[in-house]
């Protein structure tokens, strides 16, 4: 009977108004006018109005009472497939880490290839001498498609896809020092818009408006 609605906030008067909370989570009747596809219903202390395009692709925001803190979001769709540079951050004393550049390509519908160079003092051994690597992972589905947890060369990692598909962040959740970001290089940039006011400033998953049935 419910939506959930989960966002980052910004804005002068959140301090005061969220108690200095950056974060909210606030549960929604599911909606009913406009055959489903409109609610008016207070949100954030005031009466607001919220419509999904016919495509389901982009959220129109009236806030009733102040307009100016109105705003729109668009569906955010993961896109892994492209080059990254990689940065510095996985320690290459004690891991054998992606160097330099990585690339994802699409493998079939449900697997990616990421191919890549590697550094590290355990590479030698753990590699077989070997300065590049070609790692099948599954289709990300978390997070509406933007994350995967899977074992990457012999440890459990979790690769996230930053909303503008254009950062990867790599943590190794069984050893945090070999933890990494690949930062996008190539043109297919996919950028997603936010919903944007002087109140507040919403990023949800899946719309930048993340919206869960509980």
């Amino acid at each position: 009977t419910h939506f959930l609605v989960e966002a980052n906030v910004a804005g002068v008067p959140c301090q005061a108004q969220l108690s200095g909370a950056t974060t909210i989570s606030v549960p929604l009747l599911i909606p009913q006018d406009k055959n489903g596809f409109q609610i008016t219903t207070m949100f954030l202390g005031t009466n607001n109005r919220f419509t999904l395009s016919a495509d389901s692709q982009y959220i129109a925001h009236a806030n009733l009472q102040s307009p100016q803190c109105s705003g729109s979001a668009r569906r955010a769709v993961s896109n892994w497939v492209g080059t990254f540079n990689i940065d510095d951050s996985c320690n290459q004393d004690e891991c054998c880490c992606l160097s330099e550049q990585a690339t994802i390509s699409k493998k079939s519908e449900t697997q990616y290839l990421v191919t890549g160079r590697v550094a590290g003092k355990p590479c030698a051994a753990q590699l077989n001498g070997s300065t590049t690597v070609e790692v099948t992972i599954g289709a990300p589905q978390d997070k509406n498609g933007f994350q995967i947890t899977t074992n990457f060369l012999s440890t459990n990692n979790r690769f996230t896809l930053t909303y503008d598909n254009q950062y990867v962040a790599n943590v190794n959740l069984q050893y945090p020092q070999c933890s990494g970001m690949g930062r996008r290089v190539d043109e297919n940039k996919n950028t997603a818009s936010l919903i944007s006011s002087s109140l507040i400033l919403i990023v949800i998953n899946a719309f930048l408006f993340r919206m869960i049935c509980v």
